[in-house]
């Protein structure tokens, strides 16, 4: 169960990998990455709100169907209508997805929704223990800055990375 930082931070690398680097702009695509990666989580509301009683967590929003339709609605506000624009928006969305497939310990994640509500997860061991202690509201938030800065010390390195190749290659079309 991936927390905020790290989808934002895989978001972000996706756009960071895909997007075209020639571009001037370069932080408002990473930050529209960020929100990307954690937009399929805001099915929270859906269930804050009762609607259909809930349950609504993992469900289609957290489908390929669904980032593959958020990052389309993203190019076309965004009117970035390339086809590495929609890869680099798609991708940033579906990143939600795949990292909750992969590190999931719910029932998984409605991957292939609309056309099944089954729910899929990869049964490997969790590499993030996301258990915390919550006899207190300090031991909560203690627990969950822990988690948080795990999470900063495995996906910040890689957004990083991700980004300095990206300069490089910037730097690189500048030249040419």
């Amino acid at each position: 169960m991936p927390l905020p930082l790290a989808h934002a931070l895989v978001g972000g690398s996706a756009v960071a990998a895909l997007y075209p680097a020639s571009r001037s702009s370069q932080w408002k695509p990473l930050l529209v990455g960020a929100f990307l990666g954690i937009a399929p989580d805001f099915d929270y509301a859906l269930n804050v709100l009762r609607i259909a009683g809930g349950g609504w967590h993992h469900g289609f929003t957290h489908s390929i169907a669904f980032a593959f339709v958020l990052g389309l609605i993203t190019v076309a506000v965004m009117r970035e209508w390339r086809l590495r624009s929609v890869i680099a928006f798609c991708a940033a969305a579906v990143s939600h997805t795949l990292l909750d497939y992969l590190i999931t310990e719910s029932y998984g994640v409605a991957l292939w929704w609309p056309f099944t509500d089954h729910r899929y997860k990869l049964r490997l061991p969790n590499p993030i223990d996301y258990t915390w202690n919550d006899a207190s509201l300090w031991e909560a938030g203690c627990g969950l800055l822990k988690i948080t800065l795990v999470e900063f010390m495995i996906f910040a390195p890689v957004f990083l990375v991700v980004v300095s190749l990206r300069r490089v290659a910037r730097k690189r079309f500048q030249s040419t």
